[in-house]
Parts: structure tokens; sequence; C-alpha cells
């Protein structure tokens, strides 16, 4: 089965503080890393400055399917989520899901 790639990108709002940012960050990491997904996050230099990635990889379908349905059951993300949403400290790019594709 094909990886799985999942990217969020968001970019601090002026004035946000940055410590507040990345512990936010480090808080996600833990749940999705909790409901199995191999967690990292980047910022971006190049392009477009300023931005974060958090990226979240899966080794098949399977495990995305299995990580998603099980962190959407945990209250722990719900309550998470709307910390973060409370904190008001980026806002959201983009998002993408990517599929690998074996060459």
């Amino acid at each position: 089965m094909p990886a799985v790639i999942m990217q969020f990108v968001s970019h601090p709002r002026p004035g946000s503080d940055l410590a507040t940012v990345l512990q936010l960050a480090k808080e996600g990491a833990t749940l999705w890393k909790k409901h199995g997904a191999d967690v990292s996050y980047w910022s971006v230099i190049g392009g477009e400055v300023g931005n974060y990635a958090f990226v979240a990889r899966f080794d098949s379908v399977e495990a995305y399917g299995r990580t998603l349905a099980s962190l959407g059951a945990d209250p722990a993300f719900v309550e998470f989520q709307a910390k973060r949403l409370k904190a008001g400290q980026s806002d959201w790019v983009r998002s993408n899901v990517a599929i690998q594709v074996d060459l």
C-alpha cells in the first residue's frame, strides 16, 4: 500500500506569540502521534516565507484511516482543537493529502 502524507499549512497572525504557536504545534503533535501518525513541523524558508507546515505521515492508506478515526473519537483532540482556535495565533493557509506514487 502507498504511504500517505497530510500537510496543514498555517501563517502566524501579526503580533502572535511564536512560543505559543510552537507550544500548540507540540500539543497537536502529541495527539497525532498518540493515534499513530509520524509527525514533523516545518518552517517555510522559501516561497511562502513565514508559513509553518504541520506534516503527518502514514505508512499506508489503511493506517491513515485508522488514525483519523481514532483521533476523531478522542475527546482530548476536540478539546485541543477548541483551545487552538481560541488562542487565535495563526491562520489556515491550506491543507494537502498526498498518496505516494511508486516509481
